[in-house]
């Protein structure tokens, strides 16, 4: 399989030019260089490193050679101990958002229940009266 240049990388993997150059020079990712300063990257590297574009369109599979882009990604896979506390975390945090968006409409129900109450005190107060206003030097 052929080595990607650096355009090609970014072509089919989720990442950035100066993402991949920097991984590149701080040797995260393993790659070779040029006497012209050019990069050439194994995409089996690639895919150790990142994940592929989940887009497998005819033209990168071709780039491939056959392969389909999806297979040359790794995935990281974890414990089933691991996975059912994930589970079960993730769970905690829905019912935390329901309870939470419970709470959101019971206490806007009472602002608006509160404000209706406060306008019918208002309308039951009298109306103030209209006093004639006095000069400092007027006085009764």
């Amino acid at each position: 399989m052929a080595n990607l240049s650096i355009r090609e990388a970014v072509k089919y993997y989720q990442v950035s030019r100066p993402t991949l150059t920097k991984a590149l020079k701080s040797g995260k990712l393993s790659g070779t260089q040029d006497g012209q300063g050019k990069w050439s990257i194994d995409p089996s590297e690639l895919a150790r490193v990142y994940r592929s574009r989940t887009d497998t369109s005819d033209a990168s599979e071709k780039f491939f050679t056959g392969q389909s882009a999806t297979i040359l990604a790794t995935q990281n896979t974890s414990g089933p101990t691991e996975l059912e506390a994930l589970r079960a975390q993730l769970v905690e945090v829905e019912l935390r958002a329901v309870k939470a968006e419970t709470r959101a409409d019971a206490a806007e129900l009472l602002a608006k229940e509160r404000a209706e109450r406060i306008e019918d005190l208002r309308r039951m107060l009298p109306s103030p009266e209209t006093s004639k206003k006095r000069r400092w030097w007027q006085r009764r």
